[in-house]
């Protein structure tokens, strides 16, 4: 038999990569988000200025999760839910801090 030479194939490739656009942070948003569900129509605001603590719009969120609790709140088992909703949201309030 003649001697066969191993043939060993070599392969390069160039993964090259795309410029992304660049993501920028405006200052101020005073933008609203509108929601339509079964007719009805639903306006929410955005967080106003990124770089400073604005509590107002914090609250009035706040304020409309209450409201909506004592709506929708008719028997234990929606109760419970909503709790366990709402304890979830202050865990990760707590821990958008650290």
């Amino acid at each position: 038999m003649a001697d066969k030479k191993k043939i060993t194939e070599k392969t390069t490739a160039r993964v090259g990569t795309k410029e992304t656009a660049k993501i920028r942070f405006e200052d101020k948003i005073d933008a609203q988000i509108v929601e339509v569900k079964a007719g009805k129509v639903s306006a929410y605001k955005k967080a106003g200025s990124v770089y400073s603590a604005d509590f107002k719009t914090i609250d009035d969120t706040i304020e409309e999760i209450k409201k909506e609790c004592r709506r929708i709140c008719k028997d234990d088992y929606t109760a419970n839910n909503i709790y366990n909703i709402v304890q979830e949201a202050l865990k990760k309030v707590r821990l958008s801090y650290t």
